[in-house]
C-alpha cells in the first residue's frame, strides 16, 4: 500500500465509453491519502443515465472514503453545477477553486477551462463538437483508438496546453501561490512560470492515463 498527502484526478468523464473507470477504482485503492482532489470534469454531462456499472462501482467507493478522508470536488466544464447532487449524493465539499497549504507552501487547484478562450469565444462550437464527438465512441472500435486520437489531435491543434499552463501560472502568481493545479487538457505536464510551478494531472480518458501526488515530492503517475 503506497502513501502519499494528497492525491489529485482530473478528467475521467463518468458517463462516456472512453472512461477508465475500473483502472482507476484499481488505483486509488492502491494508495492511502489524507485528501483527493477531484480537479473537474469528473462526469461528461449531467444525465446519470450514462453511467455503467463500473461508473457507479467507483463513485461509490469515493463516497466510502469520504467518511475518512478529504474528498475535495473542483468542478469543471462537464460537471459543473453538481456542487448539491455531490455535497448530498458522496459527502464531499464543492469548490470553484481551491487552495490550501502543506509545508508552509500555497497550493491552488482549479479546473482551468477558466483560461480556455477557444471554449468561451467558441461555444456553440464546442458544444456540437462534444456532441458529435459522443457519436463517434459508439461506433468507434472496441479500444477507442479513433476517438483517443481525434480527442488529442484537437487539444494539440488549440496549442491548448501551453495556453493555459501560461495563464494559470499567471492567475496562481497573482494571489500568492508556489504551486497550482490544472485539469482540462488532457495532457499532463509541468511548467515553470516566474517562481510559480504548473502542473496539470491530465486524465483518465486516454492510454496511459495520468495523476499527481503531494507529498515530499510532488509526483506526474501513469498508468497504462
Amino acid at each position: 500500500m503506497q502513501r502519499t498527502n494528497t492525491m489529485i484526478i482530473s478528467d475521467t468523464h463518468l458517463g462516456t465509453s472512453v472512461s477508465r473507470a475500473e483502472p482507476l477504482l484499481e488505483t486509488l485503492k492502491k494508495w492511502r491519502f489524507k485528501r483527493l482532489i477531484l480537479l473537474g470534469d469528473i462526469f461528461d454531462d449531467l444525465n446519470f443515465g450514462n453511467l455503467s456499472e463500473q461508473h457507479w462501482n467507483l463513485l461509490a467507493y469515493i463516497g466510502k472514503i469520504s467518511s475518512k478522508t478529504e474528498v475535495v470536488w473542483v468542478e469543471g466544464n462537464h460537471d459543473k453545477g453538481l456542487s448539491n447532487v455531490m455535497s448530498s449524493l458522496l459527502n464531499v465539499k464543492v469548490f470553484q477553486s481551491y487552495i490550501w497549504k502543506y509545508k508552509r507552501e500555497k497550493y491552488i487547484a482549479i479546473h482551468g477551462h477558466q483560461f480556455d478562450r477557444f471554449l468561451k469565444n467558441n461555444f456553440l462550437i464546442s458544444l456540437i463538437s462534444s456532441y458529435l464527438y459522443l457519436k463517434l465512441q459508439k461506433i468507434d472500435f472496441k479500444d477507442r483508438r479513433i476517438s483517443r486520437y481525434i480527442k488529442r489531435k484537437s487539444k494539440g491543434w488549440l496549442r491548448l496546453s501551453k495556453k493555459i499552463a501560461k495563464s494559470a501560472s499567471w492567475y496562481g502568481r497573482l494571489r500568492g501561490a508556489d504551486y497550482i493545479f490544472c485539469g482540462h487538457t488532457h495532457v499532463s505536464m509541468k511548467k515553470k512560470f516566474n517562481n510559480i510551478v504548473y502542473y496539470n494531472s491530465g486524465c483518465w480518458t486516454d492510454v496511459p492515463s495520468t495523476f499527481i501526488t503531494i507529498d515530499k515530492k510532488i509526483k506526474i503517475h501513469k498508468v497504462k
